[in-house]
């Protein structure tokens, strides 16, 4: 059996290679190739010539008598100008350049993509290519077939951007090449339904091919004004395209990813703390000046953008970092120096201090010490004191220790106690500060923080719980709703009294939940608040499925149950809320299994329960709970990778709070009405009233953060014997953005040739040893062919010297052969043979003797020549190595030296 089924598998095969061999003669399905047997064997030979370098075959092939085609092509289908651009041969691209009807075709593509600078220059200046054809009308100059290397949408400098090559982009952008920009996702204009009905994943591709030429460093750097703000702008777009067009995400990322690198980039080719202020104090588009800016103050807008894009690197990078801890700690020379100790009681004087300091700022606000107040590490510090104080008075007021009120419980409606009002004043103050940052940053702005919320959800609450005190205490002084004093369980249902006290234990939770706010200023409990705000994102996500599974649950057990609700018995499933609350406790192990028993109830219906609760658990419990676990450790990793720069960004949001000016003081002392405040608002009912009057409504009505005073940071001090001094106004954003820009060229061009060398490089390196091959060849034809002639000449002069040396009697008969002439003016040594010598005829045994040693020196200077023409073509072809040293000299050929030694013998 096995040597049957052996040898029908060998039949098989034999059969195989049968029908093999037969459709071998028929027609292929799929010509993927050119055959090669077809082709014409002149133009083989030229397109093989062309491939390695022999200029001198492709010459004579394309001035022949016979001449071939230019644009012949071989197996692959490419052109002998674009097998020469590939291997980067100058000299033949503009030999075939020359040609009458050449067609460049991809070749422009791949001097493109090998970033051979002087090729593509003389492509594009070829007649053949037109000033749109760089562009989007690229497609048109492909006459045949769609080439098999790059899709229709690849343009020259949509190629030239995609490889990052510079000055390759920047030649095609001075001949007037464009790359258009896509229009928006919703567009629904004329053109893009017409793309999108012929071909939407073609119409997808151009897309993305042209965002990825729009997002390269090389063209967002010689085409935007501002390179860092294209950079931020474009990577949010790319994100958001991300978001909706899911099909291309990963690609959209990559990108987005590549515009926040590249702005990265940027920021590290600064090299002062100058240009760094210059790059993160540019005023953004669309902002106008404040008019009479202090010199002294900074806005750093181009900061707040960075954080409003989420450029999470940007911000993070060490020359951000290092200017914001400069303006952080301004005023404070020596506190990051200080150990731990003396820092903690230096926060205890300050904040103990805070009641004085306050009353003298309100008297004195531009005093040295109102500017210690205005530093924004004071502010946070004081700020953080204010939050501290009023959460002890929440401990104070959610506990008996200090309530002196006889019978509090008893009470409906109560007056407010000291500690109340304590509380009550507090509140007002953060109201008060919200309502001033919401006024400052704008509802857009102040919603895109989920902090804010926070505060909003946690002083709503407050006030909800202030205003149902005050309606319980109008109710009861009414004497409509009972007596004052009454046992709590006879209470009412809604009595306000009750609700606000409900409301006031969520409200103390939101409190304590937001000093979590403050652990972002700590390098150590920072990385912990960003990793459990991320958990809570991935436990809404889960609480959604949870939800869904919980239902189906419960809403199957409660139609198991609700029948029996009329026997007597209490059970936790006979209505549906009593099923969801039994579920969810159920889930940590507080439900018994004997609850789901009945007393008169079926077999049957406990044991459909007893299996739909085992269920429950294996999907609540081993399901989803594991996969919780697995989504809230993958976040915390996710953060834990990215640690530092999570945490910088984080940081730096919330320093940034406390950079502009205003809410200098913390609550509840800003609700003081200052002189300064009074100043502000006579000047500004002054500024509207000449608004209305000069009808100029140029100006802003709303004051921005944008316009916030931040104060320069000081360096003096001597680094590397240059005096560091007060950052000067005189250095431009555009010249620094230029320095920028060319030192980030320099270092990527730097870092191309230090990648080392590749498979390219090699094959380039062949190619021209190939090319030399075929030169030093064609050199040494043409010098043999001097050689024999010269070698001919020669043996005619010496024929004729012997004819007039011999006696005229032995002369044989004929003519008497011709004399050849020699180069004019004689030499050393020179003797003119071309006539007889003046001192007589030599003997016959003298003769014999001369052409015997006439012979002999011929045969030493023809084997001289042979030794030198075969070490010429060695040192050819052995990549530059010179002959040994222990090989005899080989003489130069040369007319002279023949000449001067013949004549000397004779």
């Amino acid at each position: 059996m096995v040597g049957q089924a052996l040898n029908s598998g060998v039949g098989k095969r034999k059969s195989f290679y049968t029908s093999g061999r037969q459709c071998h003669h028929g027609p292929i399905p799929l010509e993927t190739i050119k055959q090669g047997h077809t082709m014409d064997p002149q133009e083989r030979l030229f397109l093989e010539a062309v491939e390695k370098g022999d200029k001198p075959t492709v010459m004579r092939c394309l001035a022949g008598p016979n001449p071939v085609s230019v644009n012949c092509t071989d197996m692959l289908g490419r052109s002998a100008i674009q097998i020469a651009v590939d291997n980067e041969n100058t000299e033949l691209v503009e030999l075939l350049l020359g040609q009458d009807g050449v067609e460049i075709g991809d070749a422009l593509l791949y001097a493109i993509r090998e970033g051979v600078y002087k090729i593509v220059e003389m492509l594009i200046e070829h007649p053949s290519i037109t000033r749109e054809m760089l562009g989007a009308d690229w497609s048109k100059v492909r006459h045949h077939e769609e080439s098999f290397d790059y899709s229709p949408d690849i343009s020259p400098i949509i190629l030239a951007a995609h490889c990052n090559q510079f000055e390759i982009l920047q030649l095609l952008l001075l001949h007037g090449a464009n790359i258009e920009r896509p229009h928006q996702l919703s567009c629904s204009c004329r053109r893009c339904q017409a793309q999108v009905h012929a071909d939407s994943l073609r119409h997808s591709l151009l897309r993305i091919n042209t965002y990825r030429a729009l997002a390269s460093p090389a063209w967002i750097s010689l085409t935007s004004p501002d390179p860092i703000l294209s950079a931020f702008q474009l990577s949010w777009e790319l994100e958001h395209l991300a978001l909706r067009e899911n099909e291309f995400k990963d690609s959209y990322l990559q990108l987005s990813n590549q515009c926040k690198k590249y702005a990265c980039d940027l920021l590290e080719q600064c090299r002062s703390s100058e240009e760094v202020i210059a790059v993160l104090n540019k005023v953004n588009d669309g902002e106008e000046e404040e008019e009479e800016v202090d010199a002294d103050k900074l806005t750093l807008s181009r900061l707040k953008l960075a954080l409003k894009y989420e450029q999470k690197q940007f911000v993070a990078h060490p020359h951000c970092q290092q200017l914001l801890t400069s303006i952080w700690y301004e005023g404070l020379p020596g506190w990051r120096k200080g150990n731990g100790v003396m820092k903690f009681l230096t926060c205890i004087g300050l904040i103990l201090l805070l009641p004085f300091m306050a009353v003298y700022y309100l008297v004195f606000p531009r005093s040295k010490i109102g500017q210690l107040l205005r530093s924004p590490f004071m502010k946070f510090l004081y700020h953080s004191a204010s939050f501290g104080v009023f959460l002890f008075l929440l401990i104070c007021a959610s506990t008996d220790i200090v309530d002196v009120s006889p019978q509090r419980e008893r009470l409906r409606g109560p007056k407010p106690s000291e500690l109340e009002w304590l509380i009550v004043l507090w509140v007002t103050g953060f109201v008060w500060a919200e309502c001033k940052q919401l006024w400052e940053e704008g509802i857009r702005a102040y919603v895109r923080q989920w902090w804010n919320w926070l505060d909003f959800m946690m002083l709503s609450l407050y006030l909800a719980t202030f205003a149902l005190r005050v309606v319980a205490f109008f109710q009861v002084e009414s004497g409509a709703y009972g007596p004052r004093k009454m046992v709590r369980k006879d209470w009412p249902t809604n009595d306000p009294t009750l609700i606000s006290e409900g409301l006031f234990a969520i409200a103390n939770v939101f409190s304590f939940a937001r000093i979590i706010y403050l652990f972002q200023a700590n390098q150590h409990l920072g990385p912990l608040q960003i990793s459990l705000g991320c958990m809570l994102i991935d436990v809404a996500k889960f609480l959604f499925i949870f939800f869904l599974v919980l239902t189906s649950f419960a809403c199957g057990l409660n139609q198991l149950y609700w029948y029996y609700k009329d026997t007597g018995d209490d059970n936790v499933f006979f209505t549906l809320f009593a099923s969801y609350i039994t579920l969810f406790w159920a889930m940590f192990s507080l439900m018994p299994p004997s609850s789901i028993q009945i007393n008169d109830g079926q077999e049957f219906t406990q044991m459909v329960a007893e299996l739909l609760f085992i269920a429950y658990h294996g999907m609540a419990i081993i399901l989803l709970l594991n996969m919780l676990i697995a989504m809230m450790s993958n976040s915390f990793q996710d953060i834990e990778n990215h640690a530092d720069m999570e945490w910088k960004f984080s940081r730096s949001k919330l320093w940034m709070g406390y950079f502009d000016e205003g809410s200098t003081l913390p609550s509840p002392f800003n609700l003081i009405i200052s002189p300064k405040s009074v100043f502000y608002l006579l000047k500004a009912t002054c500024s509207k009233c000449r608004k209305l009057f000069c009808h100029n409504n140029n100006d802003s009505e709303n004051r921005k953060a944008s316009e916030g005073t931040i104060r320069r940071p000081t360096y003096t001090g001597e680094v590397a014997g240059t005096r560091v001094d007060a950052v000067s106004d005189s250095m431009q954003y555009q010249e620094v953005m230029r320095r920028l820009i060319c030192r980030y060229i320099h270092q990527t061009k730097k870092q191309l040739r230090q990648d080392g060398v590749n498979e390219d490089d090699l094959l380039e390196i062949k190619q021209d040893i190939s090319s030399l091959r075929y030169e030093l060849r064609e050199d040494r034809k043409r010098e043999a062919i001097r050689t024999s002639r010269h070698i001919d000449v020669l043996r005619q002069d010496i024929h004729h010297t012997f004819y007039h040396l011999t006696p005229p009697c032995e002369r044989p008969p004929g003519p008497s052969p011709p004399s050849y002439p020699y180069p004019p003016g004689p030499g050393p040594g020179h003797v003119d043979v071309g006539s007889p010598p003046s001192t007589g005829l030599l003997s016959r045994s003298e003769l014999q003797q001369l052409r015997k040693e006439l012979i002999n020196e011929l045969r030493e200077e023809v084997r001289a020549v042979s030794r030198q023409a075969m070490a010429s073509c060695l040192y050819g072809s052995t990549n530059g190595v010179a002959p040994r040293a222990r090989d005899p000299p080989v003489p130069q050929l040369s007319s002279e030296l023949y000449h001067t030694r013949l004549y000397t013998q004779l």
